[in-house]
């Protein structure tokens, strides 16, 4: 097979390939996702046999399923609402710090106070 044919039969199928040092990486276009969740759709949600079919790794078409049914559900959350989690949980992670400090400082100094002694 030559590159030229490999190239023009990905292009037709929605694949594209980045060129770069060692192996390529596929990168597949929103249409050919959308197309491939339809088929395990239309199988009765056999990710594992359309994933065999399209010669793809079950775990990408299990995400690109997840993903479609996420954002059909509208339960994925926006850009918007995932930078807000990240930064609560930073906070949260930084306050829980706080207090566990703050613990050890009162155990320690009131243990060592003479009228708890």
């Amino acid at each position: 097979m030559t590159d030229s044919y490999v190239e023009g039969r990905c292009a037709r199928i929605g694949v594209s390939m980045s060129a770069g040092k060692g192996r390529s990486r596929r990168k597949f276009t929103p249409e050919f996702k959308a197309e491939v969740v339809a088929m395990v759709e239309a199988s009765g949600g056999k990710i594992a046999q359309v994933a065999r079919e399209m010669r793809l790794h079950d775990s990408s078409v299990g995400n690109w399923v997840r993903e479609a049914r996420e954002a059909r559900d509208g339960s994925a959350p926006t850009a918007e609402e995932r930078a807000e989690i990240r930064e609560l949980k930073a906070e949260l992670e930084r306050v829980t710090r706080e207090r566990d400090i703050l613990g050890k400082a009162v155990a320690y100094f009131s243990a060592s106070h003479p009228k708890n002694v």
